[in-house]
């Protein structure tokens, strides 16, 4: 190699020492045990979290925020059982967001949503089948007074 001005020289230290500044971060990065288990588990208990919570969507209706946080309130969960509970809050919902993107397609097709208006029938329907029960109820106990008031009536005579 010659060197024709000083210019050469600091391009030829800076090309030799980008591998040794890469090599060094790259340490840095995977010699820190918490970085990397962070960067090995969060996908995977996004992904999870995310499943449970549209399972959940199938019975229950719930808002997308409500599925998102409930995602997030699972994976910190997991986290802390890990040991890293001081984890950002931010970092956890992006990568729920990621994962969600990814799977969203999916998702709707094996676990189709309830929607409001299922709700609303379904508390109708649980509404209706309590009023049954409790009419069924009150005529069992209207005809457990009518046959006491008999009894009654047939020890006096």
């Amino acid at each position: 190699m010659q060197v024709n001005s000083i210019s050469d020289v600091i391009i030829a230290i800076a090309l030799a020492a980008i591998p040794i500044i890469g090599g060094w971060i790259g340490k840095v990065i995977t010699g820190n045990s918490k970085a990397t288990t962070l960067i090995n588990v969060l996908s995977p208990l996004a992904k999870a979290a995310i499943v449970a919570m549209q399972k959940l969507g199938v019975t229950q209706y719930l808002e997308g925020e409500a599925k998102k946080s409930g995602a997030v309130d699972i994976v910190k969960q997991a986290l802390s059982a890990l040991g890293l509970s001081d984890t950002d809050e931010a970092i956890i919902m992006n990568a729920i967001e990621k994962e969600y993107a990814a799977l969203i397609n999916e998702l709707n097709q094996t676990y189709p949503q309830m929607t409001s208006e299922q709700a609303k029938a379904q508390e109708q329907a649980a509404q209706q089948q309590s009023e049954l029960a409790k009419a069924d109820e009150l005529a069992k106990a209207q005809q457990a007074l009518a046959d006491a008031q008999a009894k009654v009536n047939s020890l006096q005579n």
